[in-house]
C-alpha cells in the first residue's frame, strides 16, 4: 500500500506548510522573480512551442529560442506603446500650458529658491540620489531581463524532459504527482483565460468612453487601459484618473468628470464581474474571489489577493487529485 503524502491532519499541513511557502516567496520575491516568470512564460507557451516542432520541423533549440523572442518583442511593444502615449500627453499638456510655464521661468523667485537649494546642499543631495538610483536600476533591470530571457529558453527547451525526470523520482507517487500537474496546468490555463475576458472587457468599455469624450488615440489607450487592468489595486484607474486630470486642467470639466464617474463605474463592474467568471473558470466560490479582492483593497497589499486566492487553487487542485485521501478512506472507495 502506498504511504499518504501527508500525515496527521493533512489539511492542516497543507495550510500551514503554503502560508510558509507563500511567506518565504515573498519574501524573496526579487531573487525567484526570474525564475517563475520564465517557468510560466515556458508552460504557457508549450503548445506554441510544440506547433513550431512538430507542424514547422524547428530544432528544438531554435524553437525556444524564436517563441522566447517572439514573447519578449511584444512585451516591449507594450511597454513603447505605453511610454509613447504617455510622453505625446505630457507634451500636449505642457502645450497648452506653455505661457504658464515660460512665465513661472522668468519668475525671480524661482532663481531665489533655485539659488537657496543650491547653497544648502539640498538639489545636490536630490541630485545624487536620483543618479544613484538610475545607477542601481539600469544594470539591474538589463540583468533581469538576460536572465529571464536566458531562463525562458532553458525551461522550454528542457521543459518535458524536466517533468519526466520529476515524476521518475517522485517513486512511488508518479501517478498523484502527475495528476497534480495536469490539473495545476488545466487550472491555470483556465484561470489565465478568465482573466484575458476580463481584460477584453475592460478594452470595449474603454474604447467606448474615449471615442464618447474625445480622447486621442483611444485604441491604444483603451490598450493602455487593458494592460493597466492588471494591477488589482489601482487597475485602470492609473489612466483613467491622469486623463480626467489632463481634461479639468485644459477646462473640459464635462469630459473629465464622465472619465472619473466611468472610472468608478468600471471599479463596481469589476467586482461584480471578476468573482463570477473567475470561479466559473476555476471552480472557486465567487465568495472566495470577492473576500480576497476586499481583503488586498482594505490591506492595500497586493499579495494578499495572491495568496487567498492561490491558496484555494491549490487546495482545490491537491483535493482533485486525491491527496488529501486517507489510507482508510481508500479501502473505502
Amino acid at each position: 500500500m502506498k504511504a499518504r503524502f501527508f500525515s496527521g491532519k493533512p489539511r492542516l499541513v497543507f495550510f500551514f506548510g503554503y502560508t510558509l511557502i507563500f511567506i518565504l516567496a515573498v519574501q524573496a520575491a526579487a531573487f525567484v522573480l526570474p525564475f517563475f516568470l520564465s517557468l510560466l512564460i515556458a508552460v504557457l507557451m508549450k503548445p506554441l512551442y510544440g506547433c513550431l516542432r512538430t507542424s514547422f520541423r524547428f530544432r528544438s533549440s531554435f524553437a525556444a529560442t524564436t517563441l522566447t523572442l517572439l514573447v519578449f518583442g511584444v512585451i516591449f511593444a507594450v511597454i513603447g506603446i505605453i511610454l509613447y502615449l504617455a510622453v505625446s500627453q505630457a507634451l500636449s499638456l505642457l502645450e497648452d500650458y506653455r505661457g504658464v510655464i515660460v512665465d513661472l521661468f522668468r519668475s525671480p523667485e524661482l532663481f531665489d529658491t533655485l539659488k537657496e537649494h543650491i547653497f544648502s546642499g539640498d538639489l545636490l543631495n536630490t541630485v545624487t540620489s536620483v543618479a544613484t538610483t538610475l545607477f542601481h536600476a539600469v544594470p539591474l533591470g538589463i540583468t533581469f531581463v538576460i536572465v529571464t530571457f536566458a531562463l525562458t529558453v532553458f525551461f522550454l527547451h528542457h521543459i518535458d524532459g524536466l517533468r519526466d525526470d520529476l515524476l521518475y523520482r517522485a517513486g512511488e507517487y508518479r501517478d498523484v504527482l502527475g495528476s497534480v500537474m495536469h490539473i495545476a496546468g488545466d487550472t491555470l490555463r483556465r484561470l489565465i483565460r478568465s482573466y484575458l475576458i476580463l481584460y477584453a472587457i475592460t478594452f470595449v468599455e474603454a474604447v467606448f468612453i474615449f471615442y464618447l469624450t474625445g480622447v486621442e488615440y483611444p485604441i491604444a489607450f483603451a490598450f493602455v487601459t487593458a494592460v493597466a487592468d492588471i494591477l488589482p489595486i489601482l487597475g485602470p484607474g492609473t489612466v483613467y484618473v491622469p486623463l480626467a486630470v489632463v481634461f479639468i486642467l485644459q477646462k473640459n470639466y464635462i469630459g473629465g468628470v464622465i472619465l472619473l464617474i466611468y472610472f468608478l463605474l468600471t471599479v463596481i463592474i469589476r467586482q461584480i464581474l471578476e468573482p463570477r467568471i473567475v470561479s466559473d473558470q476555476v471552480k472557486v466560490h465567487p465568495l472566495v474571489v470577492l473576500s480576497a479582492i476586499y481583503f488586498s483593497i482594505v490591506s492595500m497589499n497586493i499579495w494578499v489577493l495572491f495568496y487567498v486566492v492561490s491558496i484555494f487553487i491549490a487546495y482545490r487542485v491537491l483535493n482533485t487529485a486525491r491527496v488529501f485521501d486517507t489510507d482508510s478512506n481508500k479501502r473505502n472507495l
